[in-house]
């Protein structure tokens, strides 16, 4: 049962992801509008241009759309290697034979 609430979990995660991804491309995308729509608006001369965007707020909303989207990817299967019980048992044991040893060598007074 922890195994299948652990993928829903990891599957509510790239949801949110792919979300936010597609947030930040929008926004990207009318960054961009605005930037490209900025010579429009400086020649009506009847109202003030608004201000020139910038084309770095553009480029890093894409970048950090690209970083979600490629972490929900990671999270796909392949990429992430998600542990289950028994590798957990596994690591606890050598963590607890690796506590003991070094109990053992400072108990001796070895330092190695």
């Amino acid at each position: 049962m922890a195994h299948v609430r652990q993928r829903r979990s990891i599957r509510i995660v790239q949801a949110l992801l792919v979300l936010c991804a597609a947030g930040l491309l929008l926004f990207a995308g009318y960054s961009w509008g605005l930037s490209s729509g900025y010579e429009r608006g400086a020649r009506a001369s009847g109202i003030d241009p608004p201000t020139r965007s910038s084309t770095s707020q553009t480029v890093v909303l894409g970048v950090l759309a690209v970083v979600a989207l490629g972490a929900a990817l990671a999270l796909q299967g392949s990429g992430v290697r998600i542990p289950v019980p028994a590798r957990l048992d596994d690591l606890t044991a050598r963590a607890e034979k690796a506590a003991v040893d070094r109990a053992e060598r400072v108990a001796t007074g070895r330092d190695g």
